[in-house]
């Protein structure tokens, strides 16, 4: 990642095959990475992926065992305890920009003239 961000890695792109080079005072290191089958680049993309969910699991419950700052995952606190009301939509209100009405009356079925 250092190496990167100082601009002391190349990634060179061939047929099946990535090159990782990273120069650091002096040598060189290589690193070839092969292209897999789809199947097997399926399985190991899925445990990497899981093993990422996990570990930002258990950061996120050690985080909020220690009581500490801001809460990392506001998407789960979304619309609970909502300062503002939902809104209900009006009859003949525009979807687009609400507040507006529509030129044309709304039409449809209306249930309660059965």
């Amino acid at each position: 990642r250092e190496a990167l961000g100082r601009g002391a890695a190349s990634l060179s792109l061939g047929e099946g095959k990535a090159t990782l080079q990273l120069r650091e005072e002096g040598r060189c290191s290589v690193l070839d990475l092969f292209k897999l089958p789809v199947a097997e680049a399926r399985s190991q993309l899925q445990a990497l992926v899981f093993g990422m969910a996990g570990r930002v699991e258990s950061l996120e419950r050690r985080l909020e065992g220690s009581g500490g700052g801001a809460d990392p995952s506001p998407r789960k606190n979304r619309g609970a305890g909502s300062a503002l009301p939902a809104k209900r939509k009006i009859p003949g209100e525009s979807l687009i920009n609400p507040g507006f009405k529509s030129k044309k009356a709304p039409s449809g079925v209306d249930f309660e003239d059965s």
